[in-house]
């Protein structure tokens, strides 16, 4: 008589073959399992149902068997919150929600599935910087987390996403297709450099490389779309390593203001290149200077600039002046300038949404009072009694609905940020404490074993340079969104815009100080 665990085992083999042959079938005889059963064979059967009923559901088109599904997921993981429920409940959130129209409709969808896709990304987030989940599952976590982002218009993120995807296993294909499309999408609209392209043709090669990693991961047709697509392109040129330590860091951390997240040119002089395009002028009585945008995108490159260096050198100690002197605390806790400059290095990068949301208000005309916008608040209005939820403000929707649709990656990772359960809340809080109380670092040993007290929080150096570069890259991601928001609304204008459109030439702000050796 077959044991308990061959009967699993071989229905689990059954349905599987019938969501390839008859998935209708697979549904309907996943709604037959019997739940009415004692533990361990219960929780096994509520997942083998509930992942027959998503993955079924998604090939015939039946909204109710993926809710069924998921409620189930639900169920398990409020039980059992492992990171192999939680992948699970996040991709059975992602088949809920289905994928976002390329059509007027694309703002309607995003808002009626915000709350089961801020869900998703908090399931995928959790597993992917799990200790506990395997390579395998947390490069999946990663890459579909990434595709989350991707959708909204969060592409710096998005690619950060992927090559952490592609750091866990170098072989990902899927992650490394996505993230070549990603970069060819944007190429082609004229936004990147040729590097830009490369990069993608790199990526692409990779996918094409280890068809097998695509068909473990995402099945034989992607691997049959991806191999189609990788081998339209040629190989990429070879590359030397950087010489220079600062720029391979830089490159390797991808912390450079560019239009995209890419690799450096070498013989480029200029690494933070992003600029703001052409702004079509407002005021009809101006006196030929620039709008005052440009100044305020200015500041936020420098603030951007200085936060990324500081964490650069608080690497090393001694390259800051010896002039303090501390009483040692006898807890591995280090103290002096380059300690203080990875924490400010935190700080000043977060800071810089609170600008970047006056900026938008400012640009976007959205008219809020600039001493009262914060970037977790701008969006939304006040909560609606009747449905309990705060919806987008008028003006922050009708510049989404005119073909802006970057501010909504915006305005999403503001919510990630500012949320209580946001994704991003940790470094919100780590940004307060830093600001308000005291940060300190530790080299060595368990800080929760110094002695403690409320005004002081303390971290192991290592893991908050981690969190340190966390924030630069949502700072820079932050940032490339506004950039690509304001280009986008100025196409828009243009392409509205009766008559002659005339434009003024921004003219380097070096050239014009007589420093600019780059031509």
């Amino acid at each position: 008589m077959p044991s308990m665990q061959d009967r699993f085992y071989e229905r689990s083999a059954h349905l599987t073959t019938l969501l390839n042959s008859d998935p209708a079938e697979a549904v309907k005889q996943a709604r037959e399992i019997n739940l009415d059963t004692p533990e361990p064979e219960r929780f096994n059967l509520m997942l083998l149902r509930a992942s027959t009923l998503v993955d079924g559901g998604v090939l015939v088109q039946q909204k109710g068997a993926i809710e069924e599904g998921l409620a189930l997921f639900r169920a398990l993981h409020d039980r059992f919150p492992t990171t192999n429920i939680a992948y699970n409940l996040a991709n059975g959130l992602v088949a809920a929600v289905g994928n976002p129209p390329r059509d007027p409709s694309w703002l309607d969808h995003q808002e009626r599935t915000k709350d089961y896709r801020a869900e998703a990304r908090r399931c995928f987030w959790k597993v992917a910087h799990s200790k506990d989940a395997d390579y395998e599952l947390k490069t999946q976590a990663w890459t579909n987390l990434a595709n989350q982002f991707s959708n909204s218009y969060r592409f710096g993120e998005a690619h950060d996403g992927w090559l952490a995807a592609l750091e866990l296993d170098p072989e990902n294909g899927v992650a490394a297709s996505s993230a070549a499309r990603n970069l060819l999408w944007l190429y082609n609209r004229g936004c990147c450099s040729d590097l830009t392209r490369i990069e993608a043709i790199m990526l692409a090669k990779i996918a094409h490389r280890y068809p097998d990693r695509v068909i473990h991961y995402a099945g034989a047709q992607a691997a049959e779309e991806i191999a189609a697509f990788a081998s339209e392109l040629e190989d990429p040129p070879q590359r030397s390593p950087h010489k220079d330590p600062f720029i391979a860091w830089v490159e390797r951390e991808r912390l450079t203001l560019a239009p995209a997240v890419e690799r450096i040119d070498p013989v480029v002089g200029k690494l933070d290149w992003l600029m703001l395009p052409g702004i079509l002028e407002r005021e009809s009585g101006a006196s030929g200077m620039p709008p005052p945008v440009f100044a305020m995108f200015n500041v936020l490159k420098g603030d951007f600039i200085l936060a990324r260096d500081l964490a650069w050198r608080a690497i090393d100690e001694n390259v800051w002046p010896a002039t303090g002197r501390f009483g040692d605390t006898l807890d591995y806790a280090t103290y002096g300038p380059d300690a203080s400059a990875l924490i400010l290095a935190h700080r000043a990068a977060l800071d810089l949404l609170d600008k970047i949301a006056v900026t938008a208000n400012h640009y976007f005309e959205l008219g809020q009072s600039p001493d009262r916008v914060y970037f977790g608040k701008l969006w939304r209005g006040n909560v609606d009694k009747v449905t309990g939820v705060r919806p987008l403000t008028e003006k922050v929707e009708q510049v989404i609905r005119g073909g802006v649709s970057a501010l909504y990656g915006l305005l999403e990772l503001a919510e990630d940020y500012d949320n209580s359960e946001g994704i991003l809340r940790p470094q919100k809080e780590l940004r307060n404490a830093g600001t308000h109380r005291f940060v300190v670092l530790h080299d060595f040993g368990e800080p929760a074993h110094s002695r403690q007290a409320p005004e002081i929080e303390r971290h192991r150096r290592e893991q908050f340079t981690q969190e340190a570069l966390r924030a630069l890259r949502v700072a820079r991601s932050a940032i490339q969104m506004l950039a690509f928001s304001i280009s986008q609304h100025e196409r828009g204008l243009a392409q509205r815009a009766s008559g002659v459109v005339g434009s003024l030439i921004v003219p380097d702000h070096d050239r014009i100080r007589g420093r600019d050796n780059e031509g």
